[in-house]
């Protein structure tokens, strides 16, 4: 007797919605600056120091600093990239599943992957300060 009033409304989650859309567009901006960032040290190395720069980054036995560099300071930064680039494609796949039908979302999933994209972003940044400064 007391549901004769409820309606019955099929409007998907405007906050999930919300929340997603802006977690894909921060790691499509963020995983092409890093990638951006790493292409322009990698260049600038190279100009810098010629073709020897990359028999360095080959002959692991005789590093300067700039391959140093350039080998950890970029790795993590691709690797926190692609983090970024996966967290973007798994939010858009769960922003068209709650536009299709009512689905649960796994929010705590792609916070994660954008905490640990994040988390390899200052990993990258520290290790460039204590490579320059050490």
């Amino acid at each position: 007797m007391g549901d004769e009033w409820q309606i019955d409304l099929k409007i998907p989650d405007i906050g999930s919605m919300i929340t997603l859309f802006a977690v894909s567009v921060c790691s499509a901006i963020l995983s092409s600056a890093e990638i951006a960032y790493t292409m322009m040290w990698i260049t600038s190395a190279y100009v810098r120091n010629g073709k020897d720069f990359f028999i360095d980054l080959i002959n692991a036995q005789a590093l300067t600093w700039t391959a140093e560099f350039v080998l950890v300071a970029g790795s993590l930064l691709l690797m926190s990239s692609l983090v970024f680039l996966i967290t973007m494609v798994v939010s858009l796949f769960e922003l068209n599943g709650i536009a299709k039908e009512d689905k649960k979302t796994h929010l705590r999933i792609i916070s994660g992957l954008f905490a640990i994209g994040l988390v390899l972003l200052v990993l990258a940044l520290v290790s460039a300060i204590l490579l320059r400064y050490l």
